[in-house]
């Protein structure tokens, strides 16, 4: 909740969340069910919850970045081999690319699992894998995947285009 009061200053609205948390959910017989830890997956608080308690890791790539100095230093940088990294985060599902080895990418990882434990959070062994963008990841319903690049012979370019199981998804409901 300390993370949430800095963000939040509204004393109504605190206590609205503390009763939230505090409420427990409604089981499909209509029975309250307490709750031991944390906001219900898919409950209306889930989503601002989410963007605070992962801000800090926003914050902690913020501060990497900028310690990289400016858009030539970066570059210089990036024809030396020093890796490079990029962190796409939506509420509470976050893709960390990183232009470097396998180790770069596995060192990454321990840090991003460093930033967030002090927030009691960790990372889902069975969400969380390491591939190479050839191999390509889906993300969010979209598929990101580096091919040959359509009409440029010898040429390779990163293509996103809908997943197989969002494709599933939407031919369900349209059938």
């Amino acid at each position: 909740m300390g993370r949430v009061r800095r963000r939040i200053e509204d004393r109504q609205i605190l206590g609205l969340v503390r009763a939230f948390l505090a409420s427990g959910l409604l089981a499909e017989d209509g029975h309250s069910r307490k709750t031991i830890t944390g906001t219900p997956q898919g409950g209306i608080l889930s989503p601002l919850l989410a963007n605070i308690a992962l801000s800090v890791l926003d914050e902690h790539f913020t501060r990497k970045w900028e310690a990289l100095g400016s858009a030539g230093t970066r570059a210089n940088r990036r024809r030396q081999g020093t890796p490079a990294f990029r962190l796409v985060r939506y509420a509470d599902d976050f893709v960390v690319m990183v232009g470097g080895t396998r180790h770069d990418a596995e060192t990454l990882q321990d840090e991003v699992g460093a930033v967030l434990a002090p927030m009691g959070l960790h990372l889902s062994a069975a969400k969380t894998r390491i591939c190479h963008v050839d191999e390509g990841f889906d993300f969010l319903g979209w598929r990101i995947q580096r091919r040959a690049w359509r009409g440029r012979a010898g040429k390779r370019a990163v293509y996103t285009y809908p997943s197989k199981q969002a494709l599933t998804s939407v031919m369900a409901t349209v059938r």
